[in-house]
């Protein structure tokens, strides 16, 4: 009975009524999609930073305690890289939108920047984050390249640091592909709609 009076209101509303209507079903559609990418990234910068708590001090250790000149240089890099994903992981927050914007419109566009730069540090992380640390890896292993079990090691700790990229890479692109770009359409859409 209930469904029944709804079709019948919905039949007989005028066509202002139900694009307003559709416009607010796409607003709150996208308002549930970004909160749960909003939290995706939150996460990702946890990580970020509890990785660093863990990465700078045990590498500080390393300088102190490395017998060799490579190691101490390799692991001053290991905590400068550290410390420059961190820096330009945790730069998006800076742009990201408050729900407290003058009106919609703004909010979408902002949310759209936003989500630009996420999908531009995701698409070249690759360079920036992964290609960065392989001749770090490299160098402190370089003087134990002699030594059986410490070429053993460090050949398994680059191939495993590769294999790293190639699964954070593709999965970047996936998150761009099938996240990242659906809002950024849909928020195209509803600026669109806004501004008619």
């Amino acid at each position: 009975m209930m469904e029944d009076e709804l079709i019948e209101l919905w039949k007989s509303s005028s066509e202002q009524t139900r694009i307003r209507f559709e416009k607010s079903k796409l607003m709150i559609e996208l308002q549930s999609s970004l909160g749960r990418l909003h939290r995706w990234w939150n996460f990702i910068e946890r990580v970020n930073v509890i990785s660093a708590l863990i990465t700078i001090p045990t590498f500080i250790l390393i300088v102190y305690v490395a017998p060799l000149t490579s190691m101490k240089i390799a692991s001053i890099l290991v905590i400068a890289w550290s410390i420059y994903v961190g820096v330009r992981m945790s730069s998006i927050k800076k742009i990201k939108p408050n729900d407290f914007e003058k009106n919609y419109l703004q909010y979408l566009e902002k949310t759209k920047v936003y989500l630009l730069a996420q999908k531009r540090l995701l698409e070249t992380s690759l360079n920036w984050a992964m290609l960065t640390i392989y001749p770090i890896v490299l160098l402190f292993f370089v003087d134990l390249w002699d030594k059986p079990l410490a070429r053993y090691i460090g050949v398994t700790a680059f191939l495993a640091l590769v294999g790293i990229g190639i699964y954070e890479h593709y999965l970047s692109k996936r998150r761009v592909k099938n996240e990242i770009t659906p809002r950024l359409d849909q928020i195209d859409e509803l600026i669109k709609e806004l501004k008619e």
